[in-house]
């Protein structure tokens, strides 16, 4: 896979994918007119940032913990600190090695050292190559809200091999595929029938069934993205599973991975509208997920409506003070609707 999508007011972000292709990174990077690089990696694959970090003759690569809990403005204070100690300059590309935290940290530094340098995003879950490294959100969490302090900056360049794949343990591994779910579950009954079909070699990590998802991911989200960069509109969609997620995932405090409260507020959501859901729809929901190997069943010491709603309520999607959520009143067709505590408190009745 090799695409370019042009966003006329900030870049063209050219996305490579494929297995093997870690050896076209020095020629791509070359591509971008850089004077030089920086490497951000996450620690957990270090072997592969210090392997593009030679390849690159990077000036250094710099460790960066994964996970949602290293998300922090003080993190990317560090960072911008070790950019200044190694000589990165207005002419430095960074390239973020690592799952969607370090995307979303990485591409926040970018935009702002220096007022904005050259992003390349080599995402090593299948979560990053499903999600987070496409579509240009970058940000860090604060005071316990995710991604409350970001920006919307396209990267230059994602460019994922799949070999790298390898290195994921069978659980994130398959949670990156709720990313693929959740879209075509509100924007394409034909893709979400097909990845029941692939389910279960989805499961078995059989590598044409990944590399399908992953297209698929990659064509329905930049379909939205492009039409509506800055989510005025439509790519609000892209946020199914997130407004409940959301609020999971900060309550969960680090114990859940975010695929993990993606799938659990998918189905939530869809629980809390039954009004606008059928029960037909969530249950071909829940049985995809299953099907793949994620979990969508909340955990009992975190079905708390209150403490719930507290988070949801100051979410960044929030508009005059209405918790908007996208659900799916059928397969591949979404809908707005109002999150209010009682539809909360429904999810879990």
């Amino acid at each position: 896979m090799d695409l370019r999508f042009s966003f006329p007011a900030t870049t063209t972000s050219r996305v490579r994918i494929g297995a093997g292709v870690e050896a076209e990174l020095p020629a791509a990077v070359r591509a971008l007119g850089a004077d030089d690089v920086v490497v951000c990696c996450d620690p957990a694959v270090a072997a592969i940032g210090n392997r593009i970090g030679a390849a690159l003759g990077a000036r250094a690569v710099l460790p960066v913990a994964g996970g949602e809990d290293h998300k922090r403005l003080d993190v990317l204070g560090r960072l911008a600190g070790e950019l200044l100690r190694c000589g990165a300059s207005r002419g430095t590309a960074l390239v973020a090695v690592g799952g969607g935290s370090i995307s979303d940290l990485v591409g926040f530094l970018a935009s702002v050292w220096m007022r904005g340098v050259p992003l390349v995003l080599c995402p090593t879950t299948t979560l990053a190559l499903c999600d987070a490294a496409l579509g240009g959100k970058n940000g860090v969490d604060h005071d316990g809200i995710k991604n409350l302090l970001g920006c919307t900056r396209q990267p230059d360049l994602v460019l994922g091999d799949t070999d790298w794949l390898e290195t994921l343990p069978d659980a994130p591994f398959r949670e990156g595929f709720v990313e693929v779910v959740k879209k075509a579950a509100v924007l394409d009954r034909a893709r979400f029938a097909e990845l029941e079909r692939l389910a279960p070699y989805l499961f078995a990590r059989r590598a044409p069934a990944v590399a399908e998802a992953i297209a698929m991911a990659v064509a329905m989200k930049m379909a939205v993205v492009l039409g509506d960069e800055r989510e005025r509109d439509r790519r609000r969609w892209l946020n199914a599973g997130h407004t409940i997620g959301h609020a999971l995932e900060s309550l969960a405090a680090g114990t859940l991975r975010h695929g993990q409260c993606v799938a659990m507020g998918l189905v939530a959501e869809c629980r809390a509208a039954a009004d606008v859901v059928p029960a037909a729809v969530t249950q071909r929901i829940a049985a995809l997920l299953q099907a793949i190997g994620v979990p969508s069943t909340v955990p009992a010491e975190l079905r708390d409506p209150t403490a719930l709603w507290a988070r949801a309520s100051k979410d960044k999607k929030v508009q005059q003070g209405r918790v908007p959520m996208v659900v799916p009143h059928a397969i591949g067709d979404g809908v707005v609707v109002e999150l209010t505590p009682e539809r909360l408190a429904r999810a879990f009745a």
